[in-house]
């Protein structure tokens, strides 16, 4: 079962606990006094956005609507967590990284992922994989086993309990490490204040320090940033932050402690403004959004009939049960056109063209057996930056010796994959 990603979101203890049977003036309902004020990074973000959409969302705990760019960079998160996430090289190959791609994407409709129409998600499915594939060719052969990844910590300062999650951190020795965060979207510039909350709370947190030790043997007083940067999937530009100075780290927790304060006061005027209202979940609550009338006229809108919405899921039944029909019968097709075209590179029909491409898929199941055969004839080291495609070159290499290739073929299992590309004649 996949693991499901953290968020900055998920379980916080303190803020949104059972009732309590009385509460101080200045105290969030639901929040215990003596406890720290859970915090992110997101929920600094979202109330200097909006305080009232930080109260809707946190406070009132209304859920909004699923948003397909976070569908989106989920997905592509999942496949480079399954890219680096081995214990010891090889690396996954390329078609190992598209695999659990395409199985993440696959576990939602494209309108439980915020699509509005399957033809979108399609498109987003297709540029996934297009970014992947380009990553991997950009960065193959100087795969790194990271430090950490999807690193989640809680983090007690100032009265607050803050969560920090760092896609990945390298380890560059000395107690010394280097933050990456991956992003999906738009390229951007992008400010340097996610990254100071991270550098604020690693340094802070104790848990690093013992995995140092864990991992790298090496017994530091603590855990330092030197780097961290934005890396643009889509574009594979880097954008690097050098370690912020102590008074720039500390102006930015001014800033935090400044909002934090705003919060237990109970501050959540809202700051409307023409683009954040028109793209807020939330609008239908506002009463700043509404012209100033109650909050409530929102709610005063006929219910859905319990009927309509029968009729839609059934609709929605019949059309995936439609859509994986048709799949089974492309699949079988497909397999058909490829046995009778008895390796031609084309194949023709009336209306439609054919390409059909062919190549070789390799798998070994047993990693461990395959760093064995690595250790016995010394190509380990030289495998520690080696992929799958790597690895299967070595097989045909004549400076390998004799015995090795041998092994590692009895270890390696090929099949054959057929790429069908359509074109419609004129």
């Amino acid at each position: 079962m996949k693991k499901p990603r953290k968020s900055e979101d998920a379980a916080e203890p303190g803020l949104f606990g059972a009732a309590l049977p009385a509460r101080p003036a200045g105290a969030a309902p639901g929040e215990n006094p003596k406890r720290p004020l859970a915090f992110s990074y997101s929920k600094l973000s979202l109330y200097e956005e909006c305080p009232l959409k930080y109260k809707f969302k946190y406070i009132d705990k209304i859920k909004e609507e699923p948003k397909y760019y976070f569908a989106f960079g989920n997905s592509i998160h999942h496949a480079l967590e399954f890219l680096y996430a081995v214990k010891a090289p090889p690396f996954p190959g390329v078609d190992e990284l598209l695999e659990a791609f395409k199985k993440d994407w696959g576990l939602k409709s494209y309108l439980e992922k915020g699509y509005k129409d399957p033809g979108r998600a399609e498109d987003d499915y297709r540029k996934g994989l297009e970014m992947l594939r380009n990553y991997y060719r950009h960065h193959d052969g100087r795969f790194r086993l990271p430090f950490l990844l999807e690193y989640s910590t809680d983090v007690e300062v100032d009265g607050l309990l803050v969560r920090i999650i760092a896609d990945k951190i390298e380890y560059l020795g000395k107690g010394e490490i280097a933050l990456v965060d991956y992003k999906t979207g738009k390229d951007v510039k992008r400010q340097p204040d996610q990254l100071h909350m991270y550098q604020k709370i690693c340094e802070l947190d104790p848990r690093l320090r013992e995995r140092v030790h864990s991992v790298y043997g090496e017994e530091v007083p603590g855990v330092r940033i030197k780097q961290m940067l934005y890396y643009h999937v889509p574009t594979l530009k880097e954008y690097t932050f050098d370690r912020a100075e102590d008074a720039e780290i500390a102006v930015f927790w001014e800033r935090v402690l400044g909002v934090a304060e705003k919060i237990r006061g109970l501050k959540y005027d809202p700051t409307p403004g023409e683009r954040q209202c028109l793209w807020c979940d939330y609008k239908q609550l506002c009463p700043h959004y509404y012209g100033g009338r109650a909050r409530g006229a929102a709610a005063a809108q006929a219910p859905i009939p319990a009927d309509a919405v029968e009729e839609l899921v059934d609709r929605y039944g019949h059309l995936r049960e439609k859509m994986d029909e048709l799949n089974a019968q492309i699949e079988e097709v497909k397999a058909k056109i490829v046995s009778l075209s008895e390796g031609a590179a084309a194949a023709a029909g009336k209306k439609y063209a054919l390409e059909i491409r062919r190549s070789e898929k390799w798998e070994f199941r047993d990693r461990e057996a395959v760093i064995g055969v690595l250790n016995e004839f010394d190509l380990y080291q030289k495998a520690l930056g080696l992929t799958l495609k790597n690895i299967v070159t070595l097989m045909d290499d004549p400076a390998v010796p004799a015995p090795a290739r041998e092994k590692l073929r009895r270890h390696a299992e090929k099949s054959h994959v057929f790429d069908l590309s359509l074109r419609k004649k004129q």
